[in-house]
């Protein structure tokens, strides 16, 4: 018997209680001899009978000893009188014979041993009926109550995620103390103590558990609810972290604001491929307060804090931020910190942002730059109610059709949103002039000089003819910088699209005079129903402040002032800074093109790319990988719609080709935007908010998961399991 001072799981327990080896009746006992003090020596063995007189005992023929099978198989190592260490029959082998009798009589009365006899008998009844455990053996009315208070907590869980999807403010201004169902309330005690409240009048089970004795236990204070909220956001985030290491491949965005008690909150989101269902992903993780807003700061934070989530780092392949000198910088940026410590994480500025930068260089143009200015201080000078119910009036009393209801912010940031303000300060610009004109009038003479000073700004040939221009420009970039704020789009798509947007601009260019008298054809027609015409500004012999072209026309001059310089910088301002976006490009360009032969350029771009790439790829044989590359671009230049993106070809890609399905799931992940941060800020607003501005960041990030992972599906037993996982005062699990 060899199992001695050892823990037994239960199948060796039972090895040990009904199938340890038992001698025949045949066997031959060793004999012992044993000397006394005058050195008399006498022999001595084991008897079979022992064995039926005591069912305990086992003899072991290997270590020739005696020992309690029992308390072998259930006792501790100590026991005794004060916890003394057991020795002969449970530690150690029994074999002194001579006194066998008397020691076994002694061990059969020993409280370890009674215990073990018990803990024996109930191990077997358990075994016997594996549904009731020895636990509930002595308490039966535990599993009853177990089910009982998981069924009570269930509906206060619910009512908590109903809350947190539709961002309704959880607690009011006496949200504590026992909740009666029936009572009138006369003072706010918050949406989630009046929904549990109108719940429970048709949930007798849960009106009685309100109701009941005691108001502790009752899971309905705030610690209980940022328990509650606290593992919700666990759910969700390890359920997104799974999918994550899942797709081995991922890029991490990352981008910064101030919430409105002024902490700086950084956003971290990530995009992958989700293998289950083959469609990209950006999902929000967490947002994760800082004070250090320095690269190397910002660096670590992103880095630890994504170790936390559980996500693995070694799969890391890519950047995505914003072009603050923190985050993009070459030497001390976020890009570079992480860089050298995942080299394959390639950083690509955010294209929306590198969009915006493009039009506010090329918005420098001193008309188009006043124009702007007027509209913003136009809209500004609206904001107050009394001006405001003159335009709204005015916008009442027009004949025609409009669609604006008021002028909308010229936002420094947003493409679209200076689209929306230069198209709806056209669509209102007749109402605009008329409000101001009637506000003109007034005594109060500021607001009058302001209203005088706006109208004549804006009745001016330069001013109408710079705003269509604008018009017509933002119209054709408009597109652009919508599809650069989706999820789905990748790289190449968004390099597509650049170039498209480009293509059309440069033809603009090319039939400049053509496209420019359409839009001065217009701006003559507008201010001839404003009451004014466009003229040619003087021109003198020597011009500081304004352009001083010797032109016959007022087009010719408009042409050449306005159009040509804000068309050929902007033009620039494209070219110049998406050449970075076409680099991190150029290797992934082979995998689409439309013949199967490689030109020589063609092949070392590849090279390159399978070198970078290298740890990611199932083969390292330069060879393979180039033939595999031609084999995939024979099928796909069979196709009869060939893919346009990284996702539509990789939903036909299979398992013939893996490192190029490999080199394609890249390519969808490498960052786009960080469009998806940005919209985690708007949710961050309106959680947040003025009145719950000392919210704890636990439960600012449970309830921003509830918000923007609506897709995710949170049940309530998921959220109590994960509560259950710490010691409560109330038991949830069995």
């Amino acid at each position: 018997m060899a199992h001695i001072d050892k823990k037994f799981d239960q199948k060796n327990v039972v090895l040990i209680i009904n199938s340890i080896w038992t001698p025949d009746i045949t066997f031959n006992f060793p004999i012992h001899k044993n000397f006394d003090k005058n050195k008399k020596g006498q022999t001595s063995k084991f008897q079979f009978n022992w064995l039926l007189r005591w069912r305990w005992l086992a003899y072991s023929e290997k270590e020739d000893g005696a020992f309690c099978r029992l308390c072998v198989a259930f006792s501790k190592s100590e026991g005794g009188i004060n916890g003394q260490k057991l020795g002969a029959l449970v530690l150690n082998k029994f074999d002194n014979w001579k006194h066998a009798i008397e020691t076994f009589t002694k061990h059969d009365k020993l409280n370890y041993h009674i215990k073990s006899v018990i803990d024996t008998d109930n191990f077997l009844k358990m075994r016997n009926n594996p549904s009731i455990s020895i636990e509930n053996q002595l308490d039966t009315a535990r599993s009853k109550q177990v089910n009982e208070n998981r069924i009570n907590i269930l509906p206060i869980i619910e009512v908590i995620i109903l809350c947190g999807r539709q961002e309704l403010a959880i607690r009011g201004h006496r949200d504590f103390g026992k909740i009666n169902v029936e009572t009138m309330q006369t003072t706010n005690e918050g949406n989630f103590r009046e929904l549990l409240r109108y719940r429970a009048r048709g949930d007798l089970k849960l009106k009685t558990f309100l109701e009941g004795p005691g108001e502790r236990n009752k899971y309905i204070s705030p610690t209980s609810q940022n328990a509650i909220i606290d593992c919700c956001n666990t759910v969700i985030l390890n359920k997104i972290v799974a999918k994550i290491n899942k797709a081995k491949c991922f890029t991490v965005l990352a981008d910064e604001t101030a919430d409105v008690s002024g902490i700086e909150q950084v956003s971290l989101c990530a995009k992958y491929v989700d293998i289950d269902e083959l469609v990209v992903r950006e999902d929000f993780l967490q947002f994760v307060p800082t004070n250090d807003l320095t690269g190397k700061g910002l660096a670590t934070l992103i880095i630890e804090n994504l170790k936390a989530f559980g996500i693995e780092l070694k799969y890391l392949r890519g950047q995505g931020y914003d072009g603050a000198a923190a985050m993009s910088g070459q030497f001390n940026g976020v890009r570079s910190h992480i860089s050298q410590l995942y080299p394959m994480a390639t950083y690509v500025h955010c294209t929306a942002h590198t969009l915006n930068l493009a039009v506010s260089k090329s918005c420098t143009i001193q008309p188009i730059r006043n124009c702007l200015g007027t509209i913003g201080k136009s809209r500004d000078f609206f904001v107050y109610p009394k001006r405001k119910n003159i335009l709204l009036q005015a916008i009442e009393d027009f004949n025609g059709t409009i669609n604006a209801k008021t002028l909308k912010r010229n936002c420094a940031t947003r493409w679209i949103e200076r689209f929306h303000s230069v198209h709806d300060f056209i669509e209102l610009l007749e109402c605009v002039v008329d409000s101001l004109d009637t506000i003109s009038s007034w005594a109060d003479g500021d607001t009058s000089s302001q209203a005088n000073n706006l109208k004549n700004s804006i009745l001016q040939g330069e001013f109408i003819i710079s705003l269509l221009v604008l018009s017509k420009i933002f119209a054709v970039g408009l597109p652009l910088s919508k599809q650069f704020q989706s999820v789905a789009i990748d790289l190449r798509e968004a390099m597509i699209l650049a170039n498209a947007t480009l293509s059309e601009l440069k033809t603009i260019r090319s039939n400049i005079d053509e496209y420019f008298h359409e839009i001065y054809t217009k701006a003559s027609v507008l201010a001839q129903e404003l009451c004014f015409s466009i003229s040619l500004p003087r021109i003198a012999r020597k011009q500081k402040n304004r352009d001083n072209y010797s032109v016959n026309t007022p087009e010719e001059y408009f042409k050449i002032t306005i159009f040509i310089p804000y068309l050929e910088l902007f033009i620039n301002e494209i070219e110049s800074r998406f050449i970075e976006h076409q680099k991190t490009l150029k290797g992934f360009q082979n995998l689409f093109r439309k013949t199967s032969e490689m030109t020589t350029l063609e092949k070392d771009e590849f090279i390159s790319l399978i070198d970078f790439y290298n740890d990611d790829l199932a083969d390292n044989n330069k060879d393979i990988l180039v033939s595999e590359l031609k084999l995939w671009r024979r099928k796909i230049l069979a196709l009869d719609k060939q893919p346009t993106n990284a996702m539509d070809a990789l939903v036909i890609c299979n398992n013939m080709y893996p490192n190029i399905y490999k080199l394609l799931q890249i390519l969808a992940t490498l960052p786009v935007s960080t469009a998806s941060s940005e919209r985690s800020f708007s949710s961050l607003k309106r959680i947040k908010t003025y009145l719950r501005n000392t919210m704890s960041e636990k439960r600012l990030n449970g309830l921003a998961m509830l918000s923007i992972h609506r897709s995710i599906s949170v049940d309530a037993k998921e959220v109590l399991d994960e509560l259950s996982i710490n010691k409560r005062r109330v038991d949830f699990i069995l």
